[in-house]
């Protein structure tokens, strides 16, 4: 199998504006005739990437060309914030990338059992798909998204732990060679590690929306609502999270997966009421969640956002910090204009004071 990985270097913002490098890779997508760089940024607030690539220069006195790395500014196609993808456009061509570019893909998910490839260290890799997992983005109790686990009966995880993060943003590929996700990190569950891949589904949807910074919702009554499009809600257990049979995968996700999918400015779904009545509704947006990956600094204190979060729990803050934001992202229903103090640990709104939003 081909070559299909960039590698990357991403320079992080920290709370004290101190700057950080991390290592990930890349790899060229076409899509409706365009292509472009895709990575992972794990939600944190990456503020500038760099390609490294070969380059031909030609020797004016020598007349010969001369091959040299270089690190390459990538411009930000989309800033994605629902889910942990990163779009670039493509760069000039005058840079060599010795990457062939991905133009073939699969949204169905893939069984269990079922091979999947990766190519690491020039070496084609081999594992298993075990299961699906439920991921919460950050602390944001509305953003949740999907990933599949891959396993591997030689245990090549275990060589690479120390790792890791290196492998993010690579391409995963089924025996086709159909891309069929994007390597997030390696999980480890009951002592036995997993790698966490985010389905292709997630880039499709990213590269076809127009906002791609917000959380959206279908604000319905969902007790009369019996199909969201031509499929039908499904509640298996009272109490329990109800579900949508999802064609692009062919397989029945969880309702706030499925808006956080397919929800969009100006998108609109038919739905069938339980009166047989159809209506049509448009899709809103969440306003009081802001789930920018980006640190946001005003007169010393800091915006409450999925930037924030992240790096606090990352770098593992204070005890104290992760506990108060929990509790108020528990208990408050209105939380665009919160910021942090990290002197005095106070929270206040831009509008409001925050005890009077909980």
């Amino acid at each position: 199998m081909n070559n299909y990985t960039i590698e990357l270097i991403h320079i992080m913002n920290s709370i004290d504006d101190t700057n950080s490098l991390g290592l990930s890779r890349g790899f060229l997508f076409k899509y409706l005739k365009e292509t472009k760089v895709i990575s992972v940024h794990h939600f944190k607030s990456i503020i500038a990437t760099l390609m490294i690539t070969n380059s031909i220069k030609t020797d004016t006195i020598k007349t010969e060309s001369i091959k040299t790395t270089e690190k390459v500014l990538l411009r930000v196609d989309k800033n994605v914030y629902w889910n942990e993808l990163m779009i670039f456009n493509n760069p000039d061509k005058k840079y060599t990338l010795n990457t062939k570019v991905i133009k073939s893909y699969r949204t169905k998910f893939v069984k269990k059992g079922t091979p999947v490839n990766m190519i690491i260290n020039n070496k084609k890799n081999t594992f298993v798909s075990e299961f699906y997992d439920i991921i919460q983005s950050s602390q944001w109790q509305k953003n949740y998204y999907l990933h599949f686990l891959i396993s591997d009966v030689k245990d090549n995880f275990n060589e690479l732990k120390y790792n890791f993060s290196g492998l993010s943003g690579m391409p995963v590929f089924d025996n086709e060679r159909h891309l069929i996700g994007i390597f997030c990190k390696i999980k480890s569950i009951d002592d036995k590690l997993y790698g966490l891949v985010l389905p292709v589904i997630y880039l499709i949807k990213t590269l076809d929306k127009e906002d791609n910074e917000n959380l959206y919702y279908l604000n319905i009554d969902i007790l009369n609502i019996d199909k969201i499009g031509k499929y039908k809600i499904k509640q298996y257990l009272p109490n329990t999270e109800y579900k949508i049979y999802y064609l692009p995968i062919k397989y029945e996700i969880p309702l706030d997966i499925y808006y956080s999918l397919e929800g969009n400015v100006n998108n609109t779904i038919k739905c069938k009421e339980k009166n047989d009545s159809i209506t049509l509704f448009n899709y809103e947006k969440y306003e009081n969640y802001d789930i920018s990956n980006k640190i946001i600094k005003k007169d010393n204190k800091f915006k409450l956002n999925t930037g924030l979060l992240t790096y606090l729990v990352s770098n593992k803050m204070e005890s104290e910090y992760i506990m108060i934001l929990n509790n108020y992202i528990k208990k408050c229903n209105y939380l665009q204009d919160i910021w942090i103090s990290f002197d005095n640990i106070c929270e206040e709104s831009s509008t409001s004071t925050a005890s009077n939003n909980c």
